[in-house]
């Protein structure tokens, strides 16, 4: 009985233009999770909104606690461009 040699394919470093052009990518593409967080808040935004039409103010004071939470997030992670902050 014959057993295979696993070859490992040999991998080189990236050329200096595809290191720059991913670094480049990485600085504009925010983490997933403040994507999570910017949608978690825009969804807070519209629940709010009906909540205040319907006059159910308790629950308005819940949606602003989730809103500070994910802007206090977007804040401390510097992007608050995310959900149109200047």
């Amino acid at each position: 009985m014959t057993t295979a040699t696993r070859t490992e394919t040999p991998t080189a470093p990236l050329p200096p233009a595809a290191s720059a052009a991913i670094a480049k990518l990485e600085q504009v593409m925010p983490p997933l999770e403040l994507v999570f967080t910017a949608t978690r808040y825009q969804a807070a935004t519209v629940h709010y909104r009906e909540l205040a039409e319907q006059g159910d103010y308790e629950g308005c004071e819940y949606v602003r606690d989730e809103m500070t939470m994910c802007r206090c997030e977007l804040a401390a992670a510097g992007r608050l461009d995310l959900i149109g902050v200047s």
